[in-house]
């Protein structure tokens, strides 16, 4: 049973990957800002790009997005600020690991 729909079987170049990521990372940011308010969420400039953070209850994560997309995050919901404490020093390992932790609520 196939779907009705199939993806492009064109192939993505790698900014275009990117760009989607960074869209979809800024798109979560906003989502657990509105779920559990302000302090949990938003966005700062850290040598000269722009890093989208999140807190949640499996902790802290946080991506570099490209600077192109700064007029998105300065017209989105969430604040420029850092994270209340900073940046808690993960590892794109540990992020990724708090991620699917928060997926599956194993936290």
């Amino acid at each position: 049973m196939g779907a009705d729909n199939p993806p492009p079987t064109d192939e993505k170049d790698i900014n275009d990957v990117y760009h989607d990521r960074n869209l979809l990372a800024i798109a979560f940011a906003r989502a657990m800002r509105l779920t559990w308010g302000p302090e949990t969420a938003g966005w700062y400039r850290h040598d000269g790009w722009p890093v989208v953070w999140v807190d949640t209850p499996a902790g802290q994560k946080s991506w570099h997005v490209t600077p192109d997309l700064e007029d998105v995050l300065e017209r989105s919901p969430l604040d420029n600020s850092e994270p209340i404490g900073g940046y808690d020093g993960h590892s794109r390992t540990l992020k990724n690991c708090r991620l699917a932790r928060y997926i599956t609520r194993s936290y």
